[in-house]
């Protein structure tokens, strides 16, 4: 992977989520490197993306999904 800083696009419409991946670049075009759609409500769906996340982008999945749990277990603050 290259010294290019890579953005995590998310948009919810229509009880979709859509995500996308592309390198930052300041007042230029930039296509993406991943795009996937899913239904937010089917894990099989979020695991997947997670996977490729941490395929595409060596995101910390396991650490965030740790830290996740962690607050949850602990009573979330609202």
């Amino acid at each position: 992977m290259t010294d290019e800083e890579k953005v995590l696009i998310a948009k919810n419409k229509e009880g979709k989520m859509s995500f996308k991946v592309r390198t930052k670049k300041r007042n230029a075009y930039a296509p993406d490197d991943y795009i996937k759609v899913i239904n937010p409500k089917d894990y099989n769906q979020l695991a997947l993306l997670f996977e490729d996340l941490d395929l595409l982008i060596s995101a910390p999945i396991e650490k965030a999904f740790r830290e996740y749990k962690d607050r949850k277990e602990k009573g979330f603050p609202f």
